[in-house]
């Protein structure tokens, strides 16, 4: 049968009329990741690399904008206040939000999920300052919850949002005393837009849309499946044959893809890439400050921003320094603060520290979500490091096996690193808290009891220009004392599909909003 010319031109016009809404349509959607950190399904187990999909089955006590601000519309609190004295935080919930079972959320369940946040068993990023915080929870109403405090304090909002980690998510107290912890580790029930479905370790986790959802009506995907991907080539290989809607590449590929046409989406200076060594470091060399100091004068940041990270790197210098929280803080690193690339100082302080010959060190080498550079990274690493006569020995592993190695102290002494993702004043401090104050679980690297003290002000001061005099003080004391080895601030591109459509993945970290893509409201 033949065709007319007309009749193809208006074909054509539906085509060109309806390919986006077609392509926005499509029913499920695919993301795929070179690392999915713990794979863990309970928000007080995971630390808040799990986020990426987590924040799409819970919702938060405190939702936050994708570009990180407090936001009254995306969470369980409409409003929250706190009182003169800021030792009581009352937070007004959102009427009508239920579980996945059925039931309603009430304040009941958000006293059960933080006191679940920051009990004993918990391994949350942040559950140490709100354990010594936190003195009581009322639940007046069933709309209504009070967190009483030991101390004044600004950080309680914050902390129990989405711009954190996961200790603001909220849970079904009823389910999880029926089920018990086990179960619900294995088949978790929230109260956000999508629900579990199943989860396959090392392979993938998936997920299906609720009916209508308070935060995103009636979801446009009625799947969303997470695939666990660590070979980058077959990453790119699934984005081009369409089987994904979203990965992480590595920023060598980012101008290969472009030419393709494949749309990048950048988060510019999205982290801190660091490296730090586990404690305790008591009979290590790094308990000097010289071979702190030459570990950092070994490394040319500059040379790794070009050849690992393409050119979408920036050097760092200040240990943990999370550099959205400078504007808020005051804080502006001087000339003096920056590392030049000085292998021959280096070996000079090796040796006054006692080390001419060096020193072995474990170096472990695993990819991050957002770090599919991460074994190269530790490569590049452990030869600078060999160039100046330490002895590095590279040890392959899976970034699970590391966070217990790390959480055990299994391995004292040896080096790992983390993609820190960037924030602002609060989240640099909740950073600071977990990796800086020796009081922490977490604490890597820091000893210092200067720190410890100017830490334990900051969670206790409600005047700003005293938190910032406290906030850049412990940067300077930090930089000053080579406490770690902060290498370069990464810009991470993430690879869409043609057909995607629009979509801001935010700032906020391990978190790309897709709540916000999937919404029929916007």
């Amino acid at each position: 049968m033949r065709l007319s010319i007309g009749f193809l031109a208006a074909l054509l016009s539906v085509v060109i009329l309806t390919g986006p809404v077609a392509a926005q349509s499509k029913p499920d959607l695919t993301v795929a990741l070179s690392s999915f950190s713990t794979e863990v399904l309970d928000p007080v187990l995971g630390g808040h690399v799990v986020k990426y999909y987590m924040s799409l089955m819970f919702d938060y006590l405190v939702g936050v904008t994708p570009d990180g601000q407090l936001s009254k519309d995306s969470g369980l609190a409409t409003r929250w206040e706190p009182s003169a004295d800021h030792k009581r935080w009352t937070f007004h919930l959102r009427k009508g939000v239920k579980f996945h079972t059925g039931e309603d959320a009430t304040s009941e369940d958000v006293k059960f999920s933080l006191q679940r946040a920051i009990g004993k068993r918990s391994t949350t990023g942040y559950a140490g300052p709100l354990r010594t915080l936190i003195a009581d929870i009322e639940t007046p109403a069933p709309d209504r919850v009070v967190i009483v405090t030991k101390e004044p304090t600004l950080i309680i909002p914050t902390y129990l949002s989405r711009s954190l980690s996961t200790e603001g998510m909220i849970l079904p107290k009823k389910y999880i005393e029926a089920t018990g912890d086990d179960a619900f580790a294995q088949k978790p029930v929230g109260s956000g837009p999508y629900r579990f479905v199943e989860q396959v370790t090392g392979s993938h986790i998936k997920l299906a849309a609720v009916d209508s959802h308070w935060r995103a009506g009636v979801p446009r995907y009625k799947t969303i499946t997470f695939k666990l991907v660590p070979e980058e080539t077959t990453r790119i290989a699934l984005l081009r044959r369409g089987e994904v809607d979203i990965t992480d590449v590595s920023r060598e590929r980012v101008k290969e893809l472009e030419r393709e046409s494949f749309p990048i989406h950048f988060r510019r200076e999205e982290a801190i890439l660091t490296t730090w060594w586990v404690l305790p470091r008591d009979g290590q060399p790094t308990k000097d400050k010289r071979v702190r100091e030459a570990l950092n004068l070994a490394i040319d940041r500059n040379e790794i921003a070009q050849s690992i990270f393409g050119g979408y790197a920036d050097p760092a210098y200040v240990p943990m320094g999370l550099s959205w929280a400078y504007r808020d803080i005051g804080f502006k690193p001087t000339q003096d603060m920056q590392y030049p690339y000085d292998p021959a100082r280096a070996k000079k302080l090796l040796a006054e520290a006692g080390f001419a010959s060096g020193f072995p060190l474990t170096m472990h080498a695993y990819q991050l979500p957002g770090l599919p550079e991460g074994k190269a990274f530790a490569e590049a690493m452990a030869g600078y490091w060999q160039t100046v006569g330490v002895q590095p020995k590279l040890v392959p592993v899976d970034y699970p096996a590391f966070r217990k190695n790390w959480f055990d102290r299994a391995t004292p002494g040896a080096f790992g690193y983390y993609n820190v993702a960037n924030r602002d004043w609060i989240g640099a401090y909740a950073f600071l808290e977990k990796q800086a104050y020796t009081k922490s679980k977490a604490s890597d690297t820091v000893n210092d009891p200067e720190i410890d003290g100017m830490i334990e002000q900051v969670m206790r001061q409600t005047d700003k220009e005293k938190i910032a005099t406290l906030m850049r003080n412990v940067y300077t004391r930090l930089r000053s004392e080579h406490y770690g080895v902060p290498v370069v601030y990464l810009h991470s591109p993430y690879a869409a599909s043609k057909t995607l459509g629009k979509w801001n993945p935010g700032t906020v970290m391990y978190d790309f909003f897709l709540d916000e893509l999937a919404s029929s409201k916007r």
